[in-house]
């Protein structure tokens, strides 16, 4: 007959061995690549779903998205090469490729996307300012925003990044500039429309005088 004592230590062995069981393995997801950590140091990268295991107590698992992420930016004003300024709202879509290279100089989606806006305003800048303005709002869109997707794209690669597209939704000229250019242009058809309403006037007199 089994003592008490032999009977309570054997299911704390027993709950011992489900918590350090429970404590070696993990699971990676389908959307989701894991970094290994062990006492702060990275010792693995698991980039293939499934079940896992680790080192119980002393490892950490970071998990790190693996989809496509999206990067809204804020509108911003950049001066084109004829000295036009335009407001310009743009975005782009990053993964991420290496995530030790990630963790090691970023370490979170919130840090890389304040820093993935900086660069991306910059390129804007860059870019857009080597062209003029209706070069930006109809003739090069797409070549432009693919120039500016290259340049973040290597400047992105050292955070463990890839860019995978830019967008440019909206490039218009400030409300100011817009509103004095409605107004030139509206002014112009008034002074068209008179011309016409004179001509017209002129001919009909003269009908009536035949």
């Amino acid at each position: 007959m089994k003592s008490p004592v032999a009977g309570i230590v054997a299911l704390f062995v027993l709950f011992l061995v489900v918590i350090v069981g429970y404590s070696s393995v993990f699971t990676v997801a389908q959307t989701e690549q894991a970094l290994v950590v062990r006492l702060g140091e990275p010792v693995k990268v698991v980039t293939e779903p499934g079940l896992n295991f680790k080192a119980p107590f002393i490892d950490t698992v970071i998990s790190i998205d693996k989809r496509i992420l999206d990067l809204e930016n804020p509108s911003q004003e950049v001066i084109a090469s004829d000295q036009k300024r335009l407001v310009v709202d743009a975005f782009a879509r990053y993964r991420i490729k290496n995530a030790l290279r990630f963790y090691q100089s970023v370490g979170s989606i919130q840090a890389a996307n304040i820093q993935l806006t900086t660069l991306l305003n910059a390129s804007l800048r860059r870019v857009l300012g080597e062209v003029t303005f209706i070069t930006v709002v109809r003739d090069e869109r797409e070549a432009l925003m693919a120039r500016i997707r290259d340049q973040l794209d290597k400047e992105a690669d050292g955070y463990g990044i890839q860019v995978v597209d830019v967008r440019i939704r909206r490039a218009d000229l400030p409300e100011q500039n817009s509103q004095a250019v409605y107004q030139r242009m509206q002014t112009e058809r008034q002074r068209e429309a008179a011309e016409f309403r004179a001509q017209g006037g002129q001919k009909a007199q003269e009908i009536r005088s035949n």
